[in-house]
Formats: C-alpha cells, structure tokens, sequence
C-alpha cells in the first residue's frame, strides 16, 4: 500500500482496516496486527476481519499520550 499522510481526521472512514491503522500511525504491518491483538486496543471482529472504529483510535491515542505525559 502506497504511503499515505493524514491531513483531516474527519475524512477518515468511521470504521478503519488494520492496514488503515497502519498507516495513520506509521507503524509497520506486523507491529500493526500486534497492536490489533493487545487487551485494550479497539477493535471490532467480523470473522476473521479485525476493524477498528475511528473515534476509538483517537481516544484510545489520547489516553496513551496521557500515560506517557504522566512519567
């Protein structure tokens, strides 16, 4: 997938792919998927499809800002 950059957050899909979220934080795929499987990250599972919800993402990223603000 080509490289993508971000430049409006409501543009984005209401419901983004693994690969999505990849992108957005510039993550590599297999990190991306890691990520995807940890207890805590948002997702959503359609069989095998693995989404996550965007307004999630966002909150779920403030709240890790947060954390590493806290140290």
């Amino acid at each position: 997938m080509p490289s993508a950059t971000v430049t409006d957050v409501q543009a984005l899909p209401a419901v983004l792919t693994v690969e999505q979220v990849q992108q957005i934080l510039g993550i590599s795929r297999v990190k991306a998927y890691e990520l995807a499987n940890t207890a805590g990250f948002p997702t959503i599972r359609l069989g095998r499809a693995i989404r996550v919800p965007k307004e999630s993402l966002l909150r779920w990223m403030n709240e890790q800002h947060e954390r590493g603000s806290e140290k």
